[in-house]
C-alpha cells in the first residue's frame, strides 16, 4: 500500500523530530519530495554542477535547510521566514540527456493557519497537494568554479579562457570552455557547507525569469548582504564565494558586493570578514576617482585605473600650464607718510635716495676703520676677511662697538722707543795725561 501524499513515513518523522525543538506527531506535518536540481550542463550558461556538490547538498540537507516560499528572502523589503524544513536528501541516477545524477530533497511544513508574508502554511499546503505549485529553486554557494580547459578555479587570474568560446587543444581538437561548479575548498564538519535554502516558486517564472532578464552587475540585496550578478569574465581571490540560484536548468551566479576585486586593494577593511580580513578600497579614494570622472566600477584592475589617474594629471598640469601668467617683479614702495615718521621731516624721493647713498658709503667707510683698527691691534694675525664679511651684516652703530675693542686693545700697546741706550757692558778705559799735552 502506497503512503499518502504529503504524511510522513515512520522513517521521515524520526529524521524530522532531530531537527525539530519538540516532538511532532504525523498528521502535524505535511512532507513531499522532489528533483532539486542535477549535474547537467545548462547550454545558455555553460555551466554545471558536479556529482561532488550535490553530494554536500545532500548532507547539508540532512542537518536541515529552511524551505521558503517564491524566495521571499530574496526581495526588497520583505522579512524572510521559512514555512518548513529540507530535512533529507539523496542522489539518484538520472535518464535524462546529458545528465547522470539528480538531487532529491524531503521537505516538510507544519499545518499552520497563520499567515506569514501574505500566505498561511496550509493555503501553501493546498496549493501543492494541487499541483498549483510544483517547482523547486535551491540556493547554494561555493568558492571552485573548475574551467574544463585549464582546470583551474574560473574567476580566478590565473584562467584566461571564456566560457562558451572554443580552444584548441594540445591534440589538435577544440573543446568548449564550460564551468564546473565543484565543493568548496573548505568543508566544515556540522556545517551547512554549500546549500542555503530551498524555495517552492512558479512554474517557471521567478527563477527562471531572473536569469533570462539578469544583467551582469545587476545588485540583489538579501539577507546576507547586497549581491552583485556575475555574468560576464571578472577575476576574484581564490577564496571569493559565489552565490548560486538554481531551477529548472537554469543557474544565476551572484557574488558578494564587498567582496574584494583588484581595486578594493587600495584601502580600508571588510568588517564582516574578520578571519584573514581582506582590505576594501577606502570610501574616500572611490569618491576621489569618481569626482575626477574616473570609472571604478568592480572587476576593473588597478593598472587601467592608475592609467587614467596618470592621464589626468598630465591634462591638469598642461592646463595650469598654459593658464599660468609670467610673475611680474614686485615693485616696493614705502608711503610718503612712512618716510616721514621714519626720518622726522618730510623730504621728497631724490633726498631719500641720496641719504640711503650716503648712508651706504658710511657704512663701508665704518668697515674699513675697523679693519684698519683690527690690523693694528693684532698684526698679520688679524683675518682681515672674516670680520670684513662679518661687518656686512652689521649695522653702522655695531662696527663701531667692534673698533672701540680693536681701540683699547692697541692703547695697552707700549708707545715710544723700546731701545735701553744704557744698556750693554760698560767698559773702563784709561788715557794717559800727556794725550792732552799741545806742543812740546
Amino acid at each position: 500500500m502506497m503512503a499518502k501524499f504529503g504524511v510522513p513515513t515512520e522513517e521521515q518523522l524520526a529524521k524530522i523530530n532531530k531537527l525539530a525543538k519538540r516532538q511532532l506527531s504525523a498528521d502535524e506535518v505535511f512532507v513531499f519530495s522532489g528533483k532539486s536540481a542535477g549535474d547537467m550542463l545548462i547550454p545558455n550558461r555553460y555551466t554545471r554542477i558536479s556529482k561532488e556538490l550535490l553530494q554536500v547538498m545532500v548532507d547539508d540537507a540532512k542537518k536541515g535547510v529552511s524551505f521558503m516560499y517564491g524566495h521571499n528572502w530574496g526581495s526588497f523589503g520583505i522579512q524572510g521566514v521559512p514555512y518548513g524544513k529540507v530535512f533529507d536528501g539523496r542522489l539518484e541516477p538520472s535518464s535524462e540527456a546529458d545528465e547522470t545524477i539528480g538531487l532529491y530533497l524531503d521537505k516538510f511544513i507544519v499545518r499552520d493557519d497563520e499567515i506569514i508574508d501574505g500566505i498561511s502554511a496550509n493555503s501553501l499546503i493546498k496549493k501543492i497537494e494541487t499541483g498549483v505549485l510544483s517547482d523547486t529553486s535551491i540556493t547554494f554557494s561555493t568558492d571552485m568554479m573548475k574551467c574544463s580547459i585549464c582546470g583551474e578555479n574560473y574567476y580566478s587570474e590565473k584562467c584566461h579562457h571564456y566560457r562558451g568560446s572554443k580552444y584548441e587543444m594540445g591534440d589538435g581538437t577544440q573543446k568548449v570552455c564550460t564551468v564546473t561548479a565543484m565543493p568548496p575548498s573548505l568543508i566544515i564538519p556540522n556545517n551547512n557547507n554549500a546549500l542555503y535554502e530551498e524555495s517552492i516558486v512558479w512554474d517557471g517564472a521567478y527563477p527562471g525569469a531572473v536569469v533570462s532578464q539578469a544583467k551582469n552587475g545587476d545588485i540583489i540585496e538579501l539577507p546576507t548582504g547586497k549581491f552583485s550578478i556575475v555574468d560576464d569574465k571578472e577575476e576574484f581571490s581564490k577564496d571569493t564565494l559565489f552565490l548560486n540560484k538554481y531551477h529548472n536548468g537554469n543557474i544565476l551566479t551572484m557574488v558578494k558586493k564587498s567582496e574584494p576585486k583588484k581595486i578594493h586593494n587600495l584601502g580600508g577593511i571588510d568588517e564582516g570578514n574578520k578571519k584573514g580580513a581582506k582590505k576594501l578600497m577606502n570610501e574616500k579614494l572611490q569618491n576621489m576617482l569618481e569626482s575626477l570622472g574616473i570609472e571604478c566600477k568592480e572587476g576593473k584592475m588597478p593598472d587601467d585605473v592608475l592609467e587614467q589617474l596618470s592621464e589626468k594629471w598630465e591634462k591638469a598640469v598642461e592646463n595650469i600650464q598654459a593658464a599660468a601668467e609670467p610673475l611680474k617683479p614686485v615693485e616696493q614702495f614705502m608711503a610718503k607718510e612712512k618716510v616721514s615718521e621714519k626720518l622726522g621731516a618730510e623730504i621728497s624721493a631724490d633726498e631719500v635716495l641720496n641719504l640711503a647713498k650716503e648712508g651706504q658709503d658710511y657704512h663701508k667707510h665704518a668697515i674699513e676703520e675697523a679693519i684698519n683698527r683690527g690690523t693694528c691691534a693684532y698684526g698679520n694675525d688679524f683675518p682681515v676677511e672674516t670680520y670684513r664679511e662679518m661687518f656686512k651684516t652689521l649695522s653702522v652703530e655695531g662696527i663701531k662697538k667692534i673698533t672701540e675693542t680693536f681701540n683699547k686693545a692697541t692703547e695697552s700697546i707700549p708707545a715710544g722707543r723700546h731701545t735701553d741706550p744704557e744698556a750693554g757692558q760698560k767698559q773702563s778705559v784709561s788715557i794717559p795725561d800727556d794725550a792732552f799735552k799741545v806742543g812740546k
